[in-house]
């Protein structure tokens, strides 16, 4: 048969094996039988007579005959094995058919598996790109729709959890201006996004509380934030790997009480409107609160701080509270509590005295006005030789009328009348009868006395511009005048300037030259409407000529005021103080109502006399 013939292979590149035939297998039967049958026959002819010698050649023929015989069941030996090692190799075959089978049925599987997990992928894909451009919708409604479904395709895809959060995250950095979002307005877009944002907080937080139901906590996350504007930030119970807050402004409360950071976390140059809650947070590696500012009270009640903390140049503009806080330094094995701390590392954690009298402030440096003290207990100036012009925003029954009369003092301990001329605007009289010297030049308490006075100094001070005969000498020394210096002060400047009218608007073309001119204008007014009137009249000059002054106590709403400071929730007397050589944490000084005496010229009274 051709089919015998034919020679079959197991593996491509292996041996080939013939295989016998059944024809090849009877004819070579036949030829046997026939051979023995004629071999018999041929035996008994010729050696049947019975002789011995016939007898011997007959025994070495069955000899021969055996030896055949053997030989023979040495062939049927081998064709048993031939048969067997067929067998075998038929049975290898089949086992490589079946293995071969198992392999395509495997890469059948995996095709459909990698099907599977391509629609699948795709399926994912789709649905996130939806969400994500839901999410960039301008309808509230759209924006939320997108926003839930982010959130459901992270539920029920676990390894898609930390590029939904990153997604979320991206989305709060998109909103950095933390002045808008402290201005009220009826922008339905700002008001629509406001309500997302809120709406982003609550799903991230939703899903980094452990004892969330369901299985909807999401271990293992890490946050990125640094820049955002973030609205009432509320992270409390929450676990957290890592997050980076860094330049990060918090409007509103700030939240983070029990949260656990079990990775590092920065919160460098931050800045926290309004109350800062830590109380039970746990930072399992250094905290970097480096720059932060506290625009309100900070609370790390019961925190603890497992690997040290870092607060360097850290402003507490109100309270700090650090009561039952635990913390280990180096190597420290056993924690130890806030007041064990030595004094050099709380130093700088600890609040301003509430109350400093004007006679405890350490003497300043020749020529300066002292305002307070700083986080350092050193004093904290004003210099009018160097900075011409002084503004403070604070608000009500925090200390207006006192920083005026601190001012004051230090003009008249420090100048004699000769010197220093004082116009004092006082629309409530609340320092009336104060100023008992020759310094005090004019007392204005209605617009039409002011009008009048501001006219007056106008023309004075146009004299003194210095003409195109005045020498270089002259503007060196400024000795082409004499006279006193002036110094304008305004108590309760919202009172004075209402609306568009500005009665300042005669000193503004003076205020740049202020120093050629010897005029200065010290500004005292309530936070309440302070950005609005920062845009127009004099005190927008003085915002343009970046003059230094204090922020204090105010609604954090008005946005920055001076040098990117808000108003914050802060005590009686505490402000920030702003210069072009950074901000400063400030306890305004305490004076007494009492009148102020007049000083023999060449002496000089109160903190500098000592």
């Amino acid at each position: 048969m051709a089919s015998d013939r034919e020679t079959r292979r197991i593996e491509p590149g292996t041996v080939a094996y013939r295989v016998l035939s059944i024809r090849m297998i009877w004819f070579a039967s036949a030829v046997i039988v026939v051979l023995g049958i004629a071999v018999a026959v041929w035996l008994v002819a010729a050696f049947g007579n019975g002789d011995a010698q016939e007898r011997n050649q007959l025994e070495a023929i069955k000899t021969a005959g055996t030896v055949v015989v053997g030989t023979g069941g040495a062939a049927a030996l081998l064709l048993a094995a031939r048969r067997q090692r067929s067998a075998e190799i038929a049975l290898k075959q089949k086992d490589l058919d079946q293995a071969a089978a198992a392999r395509a049925h495997a890469l059948q599987e995996q095709v459909a598996d990698d099907t599977r997990l391509d629609a699948t992928e795709r399926r994912l894909t789709e649905l996130y790109s939806k969400a994500v451009d839901q999410l960039g919708s301008d309808r509230l409604a759209v924006q939320l729709g997108g926003l839930y479904a982010l959130e459901r395709l992270g539920q029920n895809s676990p390894d898609q959890r930390q590029t939904i959060v990153n997604v979320l995250c991206a989305y709060l950095r998109m909103f950095s201006d933390s002045a808008a979002d402290t201005r009220p307005t009826r922008d339905q877009h700002a008001v629509q996004q406001g309500r997302v944002r809120h709406a982003v907080g609550e799903v991230l937080a939703a899903h980094l509380r452990p004892e969330a139901p369901d299985s909807r906590f999401w271990p293992a996350v890490d946050l990125d934030l640094g820049g955002a504007s973030l609205l009432d930030f509320d992270l409390s119970g929450c676990r957290v790997r890592s997050a980076d807050f860094r330049a990060t402004t918090f409007v509103g409360i700030a939240r983070f009480e029990g949260t656990n950071f079990t990775d590092t976390v920065s919160f460098a140059s931050a800045a926290f409107t309004a109350e800062a809650d830590f109380t039970r947070a746990v930072f399992a590696q250094r905290p970097h609160f480096i720059s932060v500012s506290f625009g309100s009270d900070a609370v790390f009640t019961s925190a603890n701080f497992t690997s040290g903390f870092t607060f360097d140049d850290a402003v507490f503009l109100a309270r700090s509270r650090f009561d039952s806080a635990r913390f280990t330094l180096g190597a420290e094995v056993v924690s130890r509590s806030f007041e064990e701390l030595p004094t050099e590392l709380t130093r700088h954690l600890r609040a301003l005295p509430t109350r400093v009298p004007y006679a405890d402030i350490p003497a300043p440096a020749a020529g300066s006005v002292p305002l307070g003290v700083g986080v350092d207990r050193t004093p904290a100036v004003w210099r009018p030789a160097v900075d011409s012009h002084f503004v403070a925003f604070m608000g009500p029954e925090s200390g207006k009328t006192t920083l005026v009369r601190t001012i004051i003092r230090g003009i008249v301990e420090r100048y004699t009348p000769a010197e220093a001329a004082i116009l004092l605007v006082d629309y409530r009289r609340s320092s009336l009868g104060y100023v008992a010297t020759e310094h005090l030049l004019g007392y204005a308490i209605s617009i039409s006395q002011l009008t009048a006075m501001l006219e007056d100094v106008r023309e004075s001070m146009q004299r003194r511009i210095p003409g195109p005969d005045v020498t270089q000498e002259q503007l060196r020394n400024r000795s082409w005048w004499y006279g006193p210096e002036l110094y304008v002060i305004v108590d309760d400047a919202e009172l004075v300037s209402r609306g568009d009218t500005d009665p300042f608007e005669p000193l503004r073309e003076f205020l740049p030259q202020a120093k050629d001119v010897g005029l200065h204008l010290v500004v005292v007014r309530s936070t309440e409407g302070a950005a609005e009137a920062l845009e127009h009249g004099a005190l927008n000059t003085l915002a343009d000529l970046e003059v230094p002054g204090i922020v204090g106590d105010g609604d954090f709403r008005e946005g920055p005021l001076l040098g990117g400071v808000w108003p914050s929730a802060l005590l009686p007397g505490r402000v920030t103080k702003v210069s072009r050589s950074g901000r400063e944490l400030v306890q305004l000084a305490w004076s007494e109502s009492d009148p102020l005496a007049a000083r023999q010229p060449g002496t000089e009274s109160g903190p500098v006399s000592g």
